[in-house]
This record gives C-alpha cells, structure tokens and sequence, in this order.
C-alpha cells in the first residue's frame, strides 16, 4: 500500500495535521502495511505539496502543543487519487508478486530438521492467530465508527485470510506430527499424494482444451 495513496485518501476526507495523519493510520489497518514515522509522512507531504497534489492550508496550536500545519488536498490531487485507485482496482497482477519469506523456506525445508520446522511453524501459527485477535479488535472499532461497505469488507478480508492461515498452519503441524525422522526426506513430496491434481492431469490428456493459438500437451 502506498504511503502517498494514503495521506491523499485520508486528506480527501477532512485537512488534518500530521500527528493526525499518523494518529488515523494507527486506528485503521493501513499501520499493518506501510510505515508512516514521522521522518517518513513529511518527506511524502512533501513530495506530494511539490506535485501539487496537497497544500498548506492553516497553522494549528492548542493549548501548550506546538503549532502544526494543517493540509488539505487539491483538485489536483483529488484526480490523481481518482486515477490510483481504478489502477489498483483492476490490478491482479501486482497480487501475483506478493512475496513470502515463508514460502521460500518451505521450498527447501526438506533441509530442517522435523523438530526447528514444527518450532518454527508454531511460531507462525502464534503469530496468525495474534494477527487475527486484532483484526478482530478493528471490527469492533469500526463497528462503532460510519464506515463505508468496502471498509467494512477490508475488515472481513483480513479475518478470512488469517483463519485460513491458521486452519493451514495447523494442518501442516499435524501432518508433521505423523512423520518419522528427525530429517524430513529429501523428496519434495514427503510421501503425500495428491489425487486430484492426478486425475486433473489425466483429464487434460484425454480432452485438452481446445483455445485460439498453439495447443499445448501435457
């Protein structure tokens, strides 16, 4: 999630500060995918004022706190934010390129020791249902705010991806609770069949889709 893509949205919605700014992103899940330190919102309210895309708008001071400018965004940028989200909208291909560090420990995990990757997966597994304690927590926080449906949907997101992750995690451990061994074999398959994916193979062999352009055989 872009940092800027943010502080425009949050601009569209009312001029703030940047402590607000920071203090809006905590209450939402957006803390959970990009970083907005202090160092970080400034440098891209300023980026974005060079653009043209936000302003200045009033200085703001109460009481003993110091005095903090307040933006706003421009028509400019109203635009620009428009045209961002119909791009991320029909964009898949960008959610092709999520990167797991997980994944690619698991493609060589044939390596481990049984014993560091069931410790290592536990700790992953603690991890999702954390995870998914909060996202709950933001539920109930939105609950009580006049969120839009597609903000209330990220929400629903969040909790479907992390109880699958979890329902995974443990599946995993329990089938390597049934291995022998304190190294798993170095086959990729560990004994596990896969059936389906079998007989999807054989069907393709028998009736291969027939497409515009080079049919190709399995």
């Amino acid at each position: 999630m872009s940092v800027q893509l943010v502080v425009l949205g949050l601009l569209s919605e009312k001029p703030s500060h940047g402590y607000e700014l920071r203090q809006e992103v905590e209450r939402r899940l957006y803390a959970s995918y990009i970083n907005l330190s202090g160092g970080s919102l400034y440098y891209n309210l300023g980026q974005l004022e060079r653009a043209g895309y936000v302003e200045k708008t009033r200085v703001e001071q109460k009481g003993r706190y110091p005095a903090r400018q307040v933006y706003q965004i421009t028509p400019g940028g109203k635009e620009y934010l428009q045209a961002e989200l119909r791009r991320l909208l029909f964009n898949t291909e960008e959610r092709d390129k999520v990167f797991d560090p997980l994944n690619t420990a698991l493609a060589f995990g044939h390596f481990l020791k049984r014993d560091e990757l069931y410790t290592a997966l536990q700790s992953h597994l603690e991890w999702a249902q954390k995870r998914l304690a909060w996202v709950t927590e933001q539920q109930a926080y939105w609950g009580a705010q006049s969120a839009t449906l597609p903000q209330v949907q990220i929400i629903e997101h969040g909790r479907a991806h992390f109880k699958a992750e979890i329902a995974w995690l443990e599946q995993f451990l329990a089938k390597l609770e049934t291995q022998d061994g304190q190294e798993l074999e170095a086959n990729m398959s560990l004994g596990v069949s896969f059936p389906e994916a079998e007989e999807a193979v054989e069907q393709t062999r028998k009736n291969p889709i027939q497409e515009e352009g080079p049919v190709w055989k399995v």
